[in-house]
């Protein structure tokens, strides 16, 4: 009886954006594709923003009411003065690598050179001065951040 009265109801619409393409935005892609979203009576609608700045901006705006966008970004928009809410995570790791050229052998090497990010503020960002300051360089001063976009632009 239930079932029959949500597929005879009409759905509602929900836009739900990402900012990444990558394993931890798998499972809203699972549930649109399996049909979870429109078992539970929704229309969801998976928008691609380029990096999760723009992520937050299209949330704070209200142009989407849910987005999946790392903390970082999320953090620093509530701390200047958004009303954004965190309400989950799903991966609590950081699940980057840092990478270099064919031949870069040691952190010496990396040295005035520069480091593919996607954004500012970004938990690309975020992550590589994490990295930087574990092998015991500065960012901006030992290597120079540049941002490129998503992660398939910063393998290139």
């Amino acid at each position: 009886m239930f079932l029959t009265s949500i597929a005879g109801a009409q759905l509602t619409r929900l836009n739900v954006g990402y900012s990444a393409i990558g394993a931890d935005r798998l499972p809203a892609w699972v549930a649109k594709d399996s049909g979870i979203f429109t078992k539970n009576g929704l229309d969801v609608q998976l928008i691609f923003f380029t990096g999760g700045t723009t992520a937050i901006l299209a949330l704070v705006s209200g142009e989407v009411p849910v987005t999946q966008v790392s903390g970082p970004g999320l953090v620093n928009s509530a701390m200047s003065g958004s009303d954004a809410v965190f309400r989950a995570a799903g991966i609590t790791s950081l699940n980057y690598v840092l990478t270099g050229k064919p031949g870069v052998k040691t952190s010496e090497q990396l040295k005035e050179g520069t480091l593919k990010i996607s954004r500012f503020g970004s938990a690309a960002d975020s992550i590589a001065r994490f990295a930087l300051r574990k092998i015991g360089m500065t960012h901006c001063k030992d290597v120079i951040p540049m941002q490129v976009g998503s992660g398939p632009e910063r393998l290139h």
